[in-house]
C-alpha cells in the first residue's frame, strides 16, 4: 500500500512538473502566434459519441474502407489532418475517413487524473469503432496519435486492416520531447484555444506505459506503413530504426519534412499520397 501511495504521488509530481513546463515554455511564444489561431469552419460532419464517461469529438466524411486518424500530443484533427488535405484526399480516394479529437484535446472531455489516460486512449479508439459498427479499419497515428495506434494493433489485431504510424518511433521520447512538438504546433497555429495544459500534462505523464513489447511487435503480421519526415527532431533516429528493424510486415519510408508545423511531413502533399497508395494495395476482403 505504501509503495502504491509513493507511485501515485510521484505521478503527481511529475505532472506538476510537467504543467509548470509547459506554461514557462510554451506562454513566452505564444503571443506572438496568438493571431495564428482562429476557428475556421470545415465540411466535415463533426460528432460526438460517449466513451465510458468521457465525450468525444469526431469528424467523419466519405463511404467505402473506412480509416481512423489520430493526432498527435497537443495537436487537433483539425491542425494535422483536415486544414493540411489529408482528410479531403483520403475521402475523394473513396474511403470513410474518421478523425478523432483525443480525450484531453481540442472540444473533447479534459480530465486531470493520470488515470484517465494512457490505455483508455486505446480503449476510445475501440470504443469509437464500436460506436460507428465498424469490425475493422485502417488506422494512422501520427506521433503521439502513433504510440496509441501502434498499442492499439498489439491488443485488437482483428480489429485492423492496416496500420500507419507516422512521426514515430520505437520504444518513445522523453517528456521535453513532447513539449518541443507542443511549442511546434503552437508556432504553426494549430494548436487550439480550447487545450487545456493541466490536461495534457495529465496525458503526457501516461504515455510511457504504452509501449509495446517487442514480442507483440515481432509476432503481429498486420500490414504497417512507417513515415517519418528525413528532418524530424522530435523522434530520435535511433528510435526509428529500432523499431523498423524489429516490427514484422513493416514498410518504411522516409520523406522531406520535420515532426510538426508548417515544414512538417503531414503537410507535404507526398505524405498523404505514400499513404493513400499503402493503402491501396491493402484493399478490404
Amino acid at each position: 500500500m505504501l509503495v502504491y501511495h509513493s507511485r501515485r504521488a510521484e505521478g503527481k509530481i511529475k505532472q506538476a512538473i510537467l504543467e509548470v513546463k509547459m506554461k514557462i515554455r510554451i506562454a513566452t511564444i505564444a503571443i506572438l502566434f496568438l493571431t495564428m489561431v482562429h476557428s475556421t469552419s470545415y465540411s466535415a460532419d463533426e460528432r460526438y459519441f460517449d466513451s465510458a464517461g468521457a465525450e468525444l469529438r469526431y469528424f467523419i466524411e466519405g463511404k467505402g474502407t473506412p480509416v481512423v486518424l489520430l493526432h498527435g500530443f497537443s495537436g487537433s484533427p483539425e491542425g494535422l489532418w483536415i486544414k493540411p488535405g489529408t482528410f479531403d484526399a483520403l475521402v475523394a480516394a473513396g474511403y470513410q475517413v474518421i478523425a478523432l479529437d483525443q480525450r484531453g484535446h481540442g472540444k473533447s472531455t479534459k480530465f486531470y487524473d493520470p488515470d484517465r489516460y494512457g490505455i483508455e486512449m486505446v480503449q476510445d479508439v475501440r470504443r469509437l469503432l464500436d460506436h460507428l459498427e465498424i469490425d475493422r479499419a485502417h488506422l494512422v497515428g501520427y506521433s503521439m496519435g502513433g504510440k496509441i495506434a501502434n498499442t492499439f494493433r498489439a491488443a485488437y489485431p482483428d480489429r485492423l486492416l492496416t496500420l500507419t504510424l507516422g512521426g514515430y518511433g520505437w520504444p518513445w521520447r522523453s517528456a521535453d520531447e513532447s513539449l518541443e512538438e507542443a511549442e511546434m504546433r503552437l508556432q504553426s497555429g494549430f494548436v487550439l484555444p480550447g487545450n487545456d495544459l493541466r490536461a495534457l500534462a495529465a496525458v503526457r505523464v501516461t504515455m510511457n506505459d504504452l509501449i509495446p513489447d517487442e514480442e507483440s511487435l515481432r509476432s503481429n503480421a498486420t500490414p504497417a506503413f512507417s513515415l517519418v519526415g528525413t528532418e524530424d527532431k522530435v523522434v530520435s533516429r535511433s528510435d526509428v530504426e529500432k523499431l523498423r528493424a524489429t516490427m514484422t510486415n513493416l514498410e518504411s519510408k522516409d520523406m522531406p519534412g520535420t515532426h510538426a508545423g508548417p515544414d512538417g511531413a503531414p503537410y507535404k502533399a507526398q505524405f498523404v499520397a505514400e499513404l493513400i497508395r499503402f493503402l491501396a494495395g491493402h484493399p478490404a476482403p
